[in-house]
């Protein structure tokens, strides 16, 4: 006979699974929903109660929250229907399944099947009842599973009834589920960690001007990559608080808010980025996310330096010390009309990690990100010599394809 789970909404049962349980249906519920029997009993052949349930109205509310509104469903079920009559069409078997039908039809046969009382049926309306049943086991098969749950609320009689996935058969000989195990934890888990496989990296930067840049380099360098990483966008019109500062404070508020995608926040390479991002590097954090740095650059080990008032510039490694996005954009952008890299300018130490800041002058920057956008324009055209530098950019993004390596 088998030992079975299965949905009950209010009086009705359906959707059973032998010997296990739906995982997906599992993800719909809370360790908080779940009941257990007495432990204490121990009446042989009896299966003591256990599973997850709630209300309908709660049920139906979660669904929403994760955008299974009733259009969507019916929208679902519409496709269901198509491909379950594509499939129909195409198949040769013997053993094929009914005649799909029409989703007024289905509607008809779910809510009496929903409303039906199996206690005290005649046996005509309980074949018909049963038909219902199987109709919903064959929709599963042709639809999504929230989908699918989201209609069978919809057009439950009672919404003041409750859904529960009953467990109780799976806790006895041959299956032996520990009713302690947090089964609908488990299967919410492995349901994020797919969405959050199929979503796009998210990538915090430390303001708009970064985001842009990256975003329209990326297309040159990792056209590959377009649409499955994603610059977080600030919005036009809004001018965010800028620099490292904003880098910790979007990344605390994504973690806050549990953002399904995996994001990872990139800052500067310099002194004043360190500095920032200290705290938050001695911290543990989920491990969808990332903290990460510009990565260093064989050009910024001898890159020319000024003290104030100096006249000739000094090669010094500037990597973790003056790594802006401007020095990461090209050396074909960063070479003045003399044929010379544009200067750091050294400014204070940082007082936690007691590394110098440098940085290019506010000019010098304004020069560099206008040539950069000229260079990015020539790209989409075509124009760009072969020695056109994207060596900075494409390890930029390199550093973050291999983030979570």
């Amino acid at each position: 006979m088998g030992h079975h789970s299965y949905l009950q909404i209010g009086t009705a049962t359906t959707l059973l699974c032998r010997d296990t349980y739906y995982r997906d249906l599992a993800a719909l519920f809370f360790e908080s929903d779940c009941y257990r029997g007495d432990d204490t009993a121990d009446d042989e052949g009896t299966d003591r109660p256990y599973g997850y349930e709630t209300s309908i109205r709660a049920m139906s509310q979660r669904l929403e929250m994760q955008g299974i509104t009733v259009p969507v469903a019916v929208a679902d079920l519409v496709e269901g229907l198509r491909k379950w009559t594509e499939q129909q069409t195409n198949t040769k078997s013997q053993n094929q399944e009914p005649v799909p039908p029409d989703i007024e039809h289905v509607e008809r046969e779910i809510r009496f099947f929903l409303s039906a009382d199996f206690d005290t049926l005649p046996h005509v309306e309980f074949a018909r009842a049963g038909d219902g049943a199987e109709l919903v086991d064959y929709l599963h098969w042709h639809m999504g599973t929230r989908s699918l749950v989201r209609l069978l609320l919809d057009w439950a009689p009672d919404q003041n009834a409750t859904i529960a996935l009953d467990m109780s058969e799976l806790t006895g000989c041959c299956v032996e589920l520990d009713p302690m195990e947090p089964y609908a934890d488990q299967a919410r888990a492995e349901q994020l960690a797919v969405a959050t496989t199929n979503l796009p990296l998210v990538v915090i930067t430390e303001g708009s001007s970064d985001a842009r840049l990256l975003s329209e380099g990326m297309k040159v360098t990792h056209p590959h990559l377009v649409g499955f990483i994603r610059f977080f966008d600030y919005g036009a019109g809004v001018r965010p608080r800028g620099g490292a500062d904003a880098v910790v404070e979007l990344f605390k508020a994504f973690v806050a808010a549990g953002v399904g995608n995996r994001f990872v926040a990139i800052a500067d390479n310099d002194a004043a980025a360190h500095e920032k991002l200290l705290g938050l590097k001695r911290e543990r954090w989920p491990n969808t996310c990332r903290l990460l740095h510009y990565p260093e650059l064989p050009l910024l080990r001898q890159y020319p330096t000024l003290e104030d008032g100096a006249v000739l510039p000094v090669p010094t490694d500037v990597n973790g010390l003056a790594g802006s996005l401007e020095l990461y954009l090209g050396t074909d952008v960063l070479t003045n009309k003399d044929g010379n890299l544009m200067p750091i300018h050294w400014k204070a130490v940082e007082p936690k990690t007691g590394l110098r800041q440098g940085s290019l002058s506010k000019a010098d920057k304004r020069t560099v990100q206008g040539k950069f956008d000229a260079k990015l324009k020539a790209a989409r055209a075509g124009q760009v010599p072969d020695s056109a530098d994207w060596s900075g950019i494409k390890a930029i993004i390199d550093s973050i394809v291999l983030a979570f390596h």
